[in-house]
């Protein structure tokens, strides 16, 4: 059956396109956009090759659905989680905790994000995607501040200020754990809440 291919141990292994895309974030996260190889990537998954091209054309296309795997599962997701909650305090909230799960799908989320940040530095389009992303993120945290009664001029620099943390404490993860205490993040919320 095409897009199948058999497993180390001889058993058939059906990948999805998302399983290519986590294994593909997750070289990222680990590696830099460099270490987003299809031959690397197959053996991790223990396939051939051919099952990735039953899913992406080349490694372009692969980069290219990383950065809507990551707008759509790091971002939107996040945003959707808190939808049905009753006020904005509390999607607040619930985003900010969310936010700071070190894992999603297995790869961590602080080194994946510092990876795109990396990427972007080096690729234009990349850049122009992540200040999209970047954009999305602080009107959705601004609109909410703003819906919990903040001033727009407060809601647009709380927004920057909460958003503009977490990247800091995502940094911070990667090279001083002590200093990336999510405790005094979710202090930072209830601040910019107030």
């Amino acid at each position: 059956m095409a897009g199948n291919d058999l497993s180390p141990k001889g058993g058939i292994k059906d990948l999805t396109r998302d399983d290519w895309l986590r294994a593909a974030v997750a070289a990222l996260a680990e590696g830099g956009v460099e270490a987003v190889k299809v031959e690397r990537l197959a053996k991790s998954l223990g396939v051939s090759k051919g099952s990735f091209y039953w899913h992406f054309k080349d490694r372009p296309q692969l980069l290219a659905a990383i950065l809507d795997f990551w707008d759509a599962d790091f971002t939107q997701q996040l945003i959707d989680n808190a939808a049905d909650l009753a006020t904005p305090k509390e999607r607040l909230r619930h985003l900010a905790q969310d936010a700071l799960e070190r894992t999603v799908y297995g790869i961590d989320s602080a080194r994946a994000e510092a990876a795109i940040q990396s990427w972007a530095a080096t690729d234009v389009q990349v850049a122009d995607r992540l200040r999209a992303v970047d954009a999305v993120r602080l009107a959705y945290l601004e609109k909410e501040l703003a819906t919990a009664g903040q001033q727009p001029d407060k809601a647009h620099a709380r927004a920057k200020m909460l958003y503009l943390a977490l990247l800091g404490l995502y940094a911070a993860r990667g090279y001083n754990p002590a200093l990336a205490d999510d405790g005094a993040y979710l202090a930072l919320v209830e601040l910019a809440l107030q």
